[in-house]
């Protein structure tokens, strides 16, 4: 799985719960989007991979 696919699932499991994620999904989509065109490490083609230096 990719952290794009896992964050998709989270936020479906809790809009399934009644919560409200526009603003979250509207966040992670700009956030994709800018990581998928800087070449950023957390690229979406990694999996399992976690090397943002957090």
């Amino acid at each position: 799985m990719t952290w794009p696919d896992l964050c998709e699932s989270l936020l479906d499991r809790l809009e399934a719960k009644g919560e409200n994620t526009t603003t979250e999904r509207a966040e992670f989509g700009v956030l994709v989007a800018e990581c998928g065109s800087s070449g950023c490490k957390m690229a979406l083609s990694q999996k399992g991979e976690n090397d943002n230096g957090d």
